[in-house]
C-alpha cells in the first residue's frame, strides 16, 4: 500500500526537493561517480536546487564517493537508520534495533553458521563502528575491504562481535550467504525478529553469487526517513522527487510526489516509477535532473564527458 504523497497535488511552482540513491542510480556500475555526474550535481546545488542522498551506504562512504559534491542538506544513511549531517557525521535522528531483537538475530545467524558485520553507534564515546569477526567469507571480505580501501575509521575487528558491540545502539546486522541459502536465512530472521525489524535480502552486484542479508529497525526505511528529512529541513511545501533503482528504494517511492528510476533498475522499481530515464552507465538520472532544472544537460566543461562509457 502506498502512503500519501508528501505534498498532495502541488502547483508547478512548488519548491522541488530531490532525494537520490547512490548504487545503481547516481553511481556507475563500477561504483564510482563520473566526472559528468559530479559536475552536474554541483551545477544543481550551486543553483540552489535542494538535493540530497538516501543510501544503504554510510555517511563515511558518501564523503569518499561524493568528494567535491557540495551537498548541504542532511543525508539518509544505512537505508534510513540514520539521518545525518554529511560533513561531520553527526546523527540528527536514528532508528536502531532494541537489544532483545539484536541478540535474537545474532543467535539465529550463529545457528546458521554465519558471522555478521554489525554497524553501531557508541553513545558513550560518540563513535560509529563497523565491527567484524575473524570468520570472513567472500562477501564479508569484500564488505570489509571496500571500507578499508577508503580509510573507513569505523572498522573494528573483534574476536567476539556480539561482546564488542554490547551497549552500542545497533543500526544494522549484515551477513553474506550464497544466493541459494539466502531465502531460508531471510525467512528465519523474519521469524525471530517479528515486526520489530526489517529484513532485506538482495544479490550483491559487486560479489556475484553472494546475497547480502541485512536486519534493521522496522522504522529504518527510506520512506520514513524522507518524511523526517522534510520535517527537519523545513521543506514541508516542497514537491518531492526521489530517484532509485532497487527494492529498498520503494518505501521512498511510496511517499514521494514523483519517482524516477534508471533503465537498469529492478523490474518492479521500473514498473512503479513515474519516470524511467537512461541507465546509470550513462548518468541517466543526472541528465534528467539537469534537463529538468536547466536549459543545458551538459555541465560546464563536461560536454565531452557525455560520450564517456562506464
Amino acid at each position: 500500500m502506498h502512503s500519501a504523497p508528501l505534498t498532495g497535488a502541488p502547483a508547478r511552482s512548488a519548491t522541488p526537493l530531490y532525494v537520490c540513491d547512490l548504487d545503481g542510480t547516481l553511481l556507475r556500475p563500477d561504483a564510482t561517480l563520473s566526472a559528468y555526474a559530479r559536475a552536474g550535481l554541483n551545477r544543481l546545488l550551486d543553483a540552489g536546487v535542494p538535493l540530497t542522498i538516501a543510501s544503504a551506504r554510510s555517511a563515511v562512504a558518501m564523503r569518499s564517493l561524493l568528494a567535491g559534491v557540495r551537498l548541504r542538506l542532511p543525508v539518509i544513511e544505512l537505508n534510513g537508520a540514520f539521518l545525518s549531517d554529511l560533513s561531520s557525521g553527526r546523527h540528527l535522528a536514528q532508528w536502531t534495533l532494541d537489544g532483545r531483537t539484536a541478540a535474537a538475530v545474532m543467535s539465529a545467524l550463529a545457528e546458521f553458521g554465519t558471522e555478521p558485520v554489525i554497524t553501531s553507534w557508541d553513545p558513550v564515546r560518540g563513535r560509529d563502528h563497523v565491527t567484524y569477526g575473524p570468520r570472513r567469507n567472500e562477501g564479508t571480505a569484500w564488505y570489509v575491504e571496500e571500507k578499508r580501501a577508503y580509510g573507513d575509521p569505523r572498522l573494528r575487528p573483534a574476536d567476539d562481535v556480539a561482546a564488542a558491540t554490547e551497549g552500542d545502539a545497533i543500526a544494522t546486522v549484515t551477513a553474506f550467504v550464497p544466493d541459494s541459502r539466502a531465502p531460508r536465512l531471510a525467512a528465519r530472521l523474519e521469524a525471530v525478529a517479528g515486526d520489530t525489524a526489517l529484513v532485506l535480502a538482495a544479490a550483491n552486484a559487486y560479489v556475484p553469487g553472494w546475497t547480502e542479508v541485512q536486519v534493521a529497525h522496522a522504522g529504518a526505511e527510506k520512506g520514513a526517513a524522507v518524511r523526517h528529512l522534510v520535517d527537519v529541513t523545513g521543506l514541508g511545501g516542497a514537491r518531492v522527487t526521489v530517484c532509485g533503482d532497487h527494492l529498498n528504494d520503494l518505501p521512498m517511492f511510496a511517499v514521494a510526489d514523483r519517482s524516477v528510476a534508471p533503465a537498469n533498475a529492478h523490474p518492479r522499481v521500473r514498473d512503479l516509477a513515474t519516470v524511467v530515464v537512461g541507465p546509470n552507465s550513462d548518468d541517466g538520472v543526472v541528465r534528467f535532473l539537469l534537463t529538468e532544472q536547466t536549459t543545458d544537460p551538459a555541465p560546464p566543461g563536461q560536454e565531452a564527458a557525455t560520450q564517456c562509457s562506464a
